[in-house]
């Protein structure tokens, strides 16, 4: 089994590196560098202010779509691990939905509701657009996170005269943080990676590189694209890294 993992897994990240390695060649198709290695698509890209303004736009896009997610997902998960109630499984549905929603159908749902608000045209809207997508992520990682802490703990700090807040603060919170910081980053890197929402709901303000690099995919195929996708990769890779990191099981002190 161990070795139809790694084979599965090798298949899975082939096109990732056949990406990575075409983006370095000197030629202008898209093909592998044989001979020769070039920087020359990296340097056009970091050059190039429609690309610039488009990585700045989802790294600014990303950073807020985190924000809301966790803002969201922080008190449904509070809810959902330390609350029974009457329509329970309802709510938690609702949050998971759009794991489960076409990706195109929410767009076009967003693009309605956006386009009659003040809102459209504004990174604000399209962050929560991207929030929409991600906030169930950032939730089902903060319940299992919160469900791991002793409500014991919690019960001790209010028997000492702790308020709901002093409780939250000085003795969950702390508890959760790899949690907190593992779900936004999961949130960051799936804003950062989001198409079908930005296709939508982007305009040419507030374009994403994702967007950018979509229509040259369909109409100019170069290694330029492969250099941005490389870019993406590079930011994306140790976030996810990062939230291993975080997640992982951690011993307890004796």
């Amino acid at each position: 089994m161990t070795i139809l993992a790694r084979i599965l897994l090798a298949i899975l990240l082939w096109p990732l590196a056949m990406s990575v390695w075409v983006s370095f060649t000197p030629s202008r198709y898209l093909q592998g560098p044989v001979r020769e290695w070039s920087l020359q698509w990296y340097r056009e890209f970091f050059s190039g202010p429609v690309w610039m303004d488009a990585l700045l736009n989802s790294l600014g896009t990303a950073a807020l779509s985190a924000s809301l997610s966790i803002l969201i997902a922080l008190p449904a998960g509070l809810l959902m691990a330390r609350s029974r109630f009457r329509g329970k499984a309802f709510v938690e549905g609702a949050l998971l939905l759009p794991l489960v929603l076409p990706g195109v159908a929410l767009a076009v749902g967003m693009l309605a509701v956006v386009r009659s608000t003040p809102l459209w045209g504004s990174q604000f809207s399209l962050a929560v657009g991207h929030s929409v997508l991600s906030m169930p992520v950032a939730f089902l990682v903060l319940r299992a996170t919160i469900q791991q802490v002793d409500p014991a703990l919690e019960a001790v700090a209010r028997g000492l005269g702790a308020g709901p807040l002093q409780v939250f603060r000085f003795v969950t919170l702390p508890l959760i943080a790899p949690g907190v910081l593992a779900s936004a980053l999961f949130a960051t890197v799936m804003s950062l990676n989001e198409v079908t929402i930005s296709l939508f709901l982007a305009t040419r303000y507030t374009e994403t590189l994702p967007r950018v690099i979509w229509p040259n995919l369909r109409f100019a195929i170069t290694p330029l694209v492969a250099a941005a996708s490389t870019v993406l990769l590079a930011i994306s890779l140790p976030a996810l890294i990062g939230a291993g990191w975080w997640l992982r099981p951690r011993r307890a002190n004796r």
